[in-house]
């Protein structure tokens, strides 16, 4: 088969076609076959599996800082919106802060927050439960999105995806986990089955589940510009390969050569890969040297952001007005000119370019070059709408919405480049992902494989997908475990078309089998006959069949500590993140433990009112605000923050800055009011992994000092944090400490760290911290 013929789309099948679509004639409807209700059985019941996963016991993990935020911040935008009219009249209310990212997840969960109290759920719908609620639903619609691409990825690999995604350990840690990678993930996922079942079938529906994909994802998260990038630029290298295809080569050369290839389709994108490369280098290297100057120039550059913004307002009307007027002569020309108008178009789509487009060969050409004027124009509706009613805020911020919504997420994400938080190395996502996805990382590799050996539009995007966004999250500054995630999509995709050959196999062998047992059975044949007749067939081939067992064997092998992990990561140390890579500095169960002590003295002081007076100091803010969020006489800021009045409140809550600057030895020291007790607030996995400090040579050039050091990866996973003089990477001994953290959990370095608090409560009240 030849690369021009392998990258046809897939076409679709009767299966695929409604239920209600007439078959073999008018009102027929067609027949629900066994084969279809047994293919919604296996999706039902991957899906159940993946729903039990992501709720079960939804609100038991204290909420991580960044959690914090988002619930707090929802909190407050559903108190806001209950007086909408003050919102709109002074403009004061919550308003888009790429800090915090996106406007979505907060519109979600405020209207989660308020149809649990709808349905009376204790703490008036606000808990820790109802924080993940939209969490882990997208992340259980995100397991069954593969189902819409079963014709294009093939039925069994289709499947094999969902049961992938379904127990993958970070999709399932992180749809358990209220911030917006899970969103963002379940849409850009929603954005690839939209364009990929539009570009199949030319259905505006389709266009418009992709472009609502688009805008939640862009309403949910900045990094929507990278996954922009990854999919513009492989779509720009598919036009190039459907261009070239229709400009022969090798049969315009004397003896038609086979080393050439049939079409100028291979040079094209050849030249399209070396001119786009080169340019993505310039590209990285300008915004590098932009995210320097900003910093450098702060004041600056805000001040032409904000006259950018001013001038986007300003422009955005006329470029309205504009389009309505365009939209309003076609409508205009359609509906005096009728019949006519609709030929007209018919004929302008035989012409031009249009006609030069072969359907077969050229399918993305062909969907743009024949796109109605319509699904443009609803695509862009739809968008349009969607970035107004999140971005303004419910229109409550119309002018400072719009122009936050365009320029404020990417200046903020150039900012960001020269600050790189959480300070991982480029090898961070290689180390992390194989220590918990094992039966993804095998198999993907295998199905990354098996698409560029025989691809199709579809495969070799996945591939592009996976790879595309490990190198840029690898290359942007900001690395996170929950970045992950955008990873683990597309290689869970790619793991499932690596294990379909062999599961097609050995499933086609059990279906064989079985029906030859149900034939001998109807026949009266004997038992040990029927038996005999279970046997490989010709047509599998015994060689094939083995194949078959030997990688479902594999899969289910690799599948196992996998399971474990997400078991683990999840539901043993879910809030004990020395034990857990994929965790990042999480909140400890001691906040809970803090919590407890401060109900139990509001209970014996005032009758569990809520009116106890609290100071908070601001390095334990978060995420003790929300935590405290039904004690109205909180004190932030203690204690320069808060009146005289209030020094000698009942109790007071530090944060690990305040503890090193002897705050709680000032207040509870011999001749002190308060009784102390010190917690943890937040922990974190050992950083041994990093880079070893940089030592200046006569070949080498030292920059700034990392922010964290280690011995290295290959170092760490074989001696931990102390390696011997002179060491080197030991195979066995990084085995058998990876092994010794898969099954027992025992840290691979020691050098786990914390951040402590500290509980004060006033020694007159007789309760101990």
């Amino acid at each position: 088969m030849s690369t021009q013929e392998a990258v046809q789309p897939v076409e679709a099948g009767q299966d695929d076609q409604p239920l209600s679509q007439a078959h073999g004639g008018a009102g027929r409807a067609k027949a629900v076959s066994r084969g279809q209700i047994l293919e919604w059985v296996a999706y039902g019941v991957v899906l159940v599996v993946a729903a039990v996963l992501r709720f079960w016991d939804l609100g038991v993990r204290p909420l991580h800082h960044d959690e914090s935020l988002h619930a707090y911040f929802s909190l407050q935008l559903m108190n806001q919106l209950a007086n909408w009219e003050h919102c709109f009249a002074f403009g004061d209310c919550y308003h888009y802060d790429p800090l915090l990212h996106g406007p979505f997840q907060f519109h979600a969960m405020a209207l989660v927050y308020k149809l649990a109290q709808l349905v009376g759920v204790p703490d008036h719908g606000v808990n820790t439960t109802t924080v993940r609620l939209l969490a882990a639903t997208l992340g259980t619609v995100l397991v069954g999105l593969p189902y819409l691409l079963r014709r294009s990825l093939g039925r069994v690999a289709a499947w094999l995806a969902t049961v992938l995604l379904a127990v993958s350990p970070s999709l399932v840690y992180y749809s358990r986990f209220a911030r917006e990678d899970i969103y963002m993930a379940c849409f850009t996922l929603l954005l690839v089955v939209g364009l990929v079942r539009y570009v199949q079938e030319r259905k505006l529906g389709w266009l418009l589940v992709g472009v609502l994909g688009l805008a939640l994802s862009y309403a949910t998260k900045e990094a929507t510009f990278l996954t922009i990038a990854v999919m513009g630029s492989y779509g720009v290298g598919m036009l190039m390969w459907e261009l070239g295809s229709r400009w022969k080569l090798r049969e315009r050369v004397k003896g038609e050569p086979g080393w050439l290839p049939r079409t100028w389709a291979p040079f094209l994108l050849l030249a399209y890969a070396l001119v786009g490369g080169g340019m993505a280098l310039l590209l990285f290297r300008w915004l590098h040297n932009l995210s320097i100057y900003i910093t450098a120039h702060q004041q600056v550059s805000d001040a032409f952001v904000a006259a950018l913004k001013d001038r986007t307002v300003q422009a955005i009307p006329w470029l309205g007005i504009a389009l309505g007027l365009v939209v309003l002569g076609i409508l205009l020309r359609e509906i005096f000119q009728g019949e006519a108008a609709v030929e007209a178009a018919r004929q302008r789509q035989r012409r031009g370019l249009a006609r030069w487009v072969d359907e077969e060969r050229q399918p993305v050409l062909a969907t743009l070059v024949k796109m109605p004027w319509t699904h443009w124009f609803f695509a862009l509706l739809l968008f349009w709408a969607i970035f107004l009613v999140l971005f303004t805020v419910l229109f409550t911020n119309i002018r400072g919405g719009i122009g936050d919504g365009i320029w404020a997420g990417i200046y903020y994400w150039l900012e960001q480049q020269q600050v790189a938080r959480g300070g991982q190395p480029w090898y961070y996502y290689l180390l992390l992902i194989p220590l918990y996805e094992q039966v993804g990382v095998i198999f993907g590799i295998v199905g990354l494989v098996r698409c560029v050996l025989r691809p199709t539009r579809l495969r070799l995007w996945l591939v592009y997908w996976c790879v595309g966004n490990l190198v840029l999250y690898s290359w942007a500054a900001e690395k996170m475990p929950w970045l992950t995630i955008h990873i683990t999509l597309p290689l869970m995709v790619l793991a499932g078309l690596g294990l379909e050959p062999g599961v097609s196999v050995v499933l086609s062998w059990l279906q064989e089998g079985w029906r030859r047992w149900q034939v001998g059975r109807e026949a009266g044949g004997a038992p040990e006959e029927r038996e005999r007749e279970w046997k490989p067939r010709e047509e599998l081939g015994g060689r094939k069949l083995g194949w078959g067992l030997l990688t479902v064997l594999v899969g289910f092998v690799l599948l196992v500590p996998t399971v474990h992990n997400m078991y683990e990561v999840t539901y043993v140390h879910e809030a004990d993140a020395p034990h857990e890579m994929l965790i990042y500095v999480q909140t400890t169960t001691d906040v809970d433990r803090v919590m407890a002590k401060i109900d139990e003295l509001d209970r014996k002081l005032d009758g569990g009112r809520h009116q106890l007076a609290i100071g908070l100091t601001d390095d334990a803010t978060w995420p003790l605000i929300w935590y405290l969020r039904d004690y109205p006489n909180v004190c932030l800021e203690y204690p320069n923050g808060c009146p005289a009045t209030a020094k000698n409140i009942p109790v007071i809550i530090a944060g690990g800055d305040s503890i090193a600057n002897g705050f709680p030895q000032q207040y509870a020291g011999p001749s002190g009011d308060y009784l102390y007790h010190q917690y943890q607030m937040r922990s974190w996995w050992d950083q041994g992994y990093m880079p070893p400090p940089c030592i200046p040579s006569a070949k080498q050039q030292c920059g700034p000092p990392a922010p964290y050091v280690g011995v290295g990866p290959l170092l760490w996973l074989s001696y931990g944090d102390n390696p011997p003089p002179g060491a080197q990477f030991n195979p066995v001994l990084a085995a058998e400490r990876i092994w010794a953290w898969w099954w027992q959990r025992q840290p691979i370095g020691e050098g786990a760290g914390s951040y402590p608090m500290a509980l004060l409560i006033r020694k007159d009240l007789g309760v101990a911290p």
